[in-house]
């Protein structure tokens, strides 16, 4: 099937496919992908469980934000046009086995959120990701964050503490001991940094939420079993 401007009017309510901001088009076995180019005001585009081969047809949406490919039958982002405001890119069970990701970082210089599990990748393409995108936050759902900071604070706190076979015992011993009070207020400041993390990820949940309840109900992506399970609850 192709992505057709009909097909665009349908699934997201507006005749002036100009006008569309969230466009959910998932399993509709979509091979092609065309008339996008007059979507200039997207945001969203949702395109997973689709039959998707290639992205050459995918046009440079310049306020794309969040673009979803799951689950299609996808060899490589090498087409993948640049999109300077996409924070988010899922990839996840397609058939990509490389990813150039210095290139991919050129197109998509704004990333914050990557995910390409479930693709037949070696196992160093996570440290490559990171190293490639030093901002982002979230790859393959793991949050980068925390993750690297902690990792920081264990070399320095490895490199404070090492001793070699010419340090003085006495001296050695007090250094570490002043450095084991340092490392405690260390703790301590990893602790609240994390605390406040955690507080502003919820305020920034709380507020999407509130933001996606204002939203007209067709233009939402299908919410999961259990979150529609929460709302008729609440």
């Amino acid at each position: 099937m192709e992505l057709t401007a009909d097909i665009v009017k349908r699934r997201s309510g507006h005749y002036d496919v100009s006008l569309v901001a969230l466009l959910d088009v998932s399993g509709m076995k979509i091979r092609r992908i065309a008339q996008l180019e007059s979507c200039v005001n997207l945001l969203e585009l949702n395109l997973a469980h689709n039959e998707l081969r290639s992205l050459e047809e995918l046009p440079a949406l310049s306020l794309l934000r969040c673009l979803q490919l799951s689950n299609n039958q996808l060899t490589s982002l090498d087409t993948l046009p640049r999109l300077p405001l996409l924070e988010e890119l899922t990839v996840a069970n397609n058939q990509i086995r490389s990813i150039d990701f210095v290139e991919l970082a050129t197109k998509l210089p704004n990333l914050r959120v990557l995910d390409f599990n479930g693709n037949p990748l070696d196992s160093s393409v996570s440290a490559k990701a990171s190293k490639a995108f030093p901002d982002l936050f979230i790859l393959n759902g793991e949050t980068l964050t925390l993750t690297r900071l902690l990792e920081e604070i264990t070399t320095d706190d490895f490199s404070k503490s090492s001793v070699t076979e010419d340090d003085d015992p006495v001296e050695t011993c007090v250094e570490l001991d002043d450095g084991a009070a340092e490392s405690k207020d260390d703790d301590i400041g990893v602790k609240d940094f994390i605390n406040e993390t955690s507080r502003q990820l919820e305020e920034l949940l709380q507020r999407c939420k509130q933001t996606l309840a204002m939203t007209e109900p067709e233009l939402i992506f299908p919410a999961s079993p259990s979150s529609k399970t929460s709302s008729m609850a609440t």
